[in-house]
């Protein structure tokens, strides 16, 4: 996806569709790494699983309510969050 396309939300169903798995994917990438790197601390962890916990009530919200843009929102702000801060 094309910056303009992300700013000016012109996005065809296809390619949001493309978009949200390849954010799922990278999630999921992040969460394997998590999960099979010992140098975590128990804090790091428990820390972790809160706040992918709060993403998923919001990606259950938001998909109940048919928001995919405020999803794909939800979605990078915890992989940029998990980037900020365990990277």
């Amino acid at each position: 996806m094309s910056v303009a396309e992300e700013v000016g939300g012109v996005m065809s169903k296809t390619n949001r569709q493309e978009y949200i798995e390849k954010l799922v994917g990278l999630n999921h990438l992040i969460a394997e790494d998590i999960l099979d790197n010992p140098e975590f601390s128990l804090e790091e962890l428990e820390n972790i699983q809160c706040r992918m916990s709060d993403l998923i009530d919001q990606l259950e919200f938001w998909t109940k309510q048919g928001n995919q843009d405020r999803f794909c929102y939800e979605l990078k702000d915890y992989i940029n969050w998990m980037i900020e801060n365990y990277s």
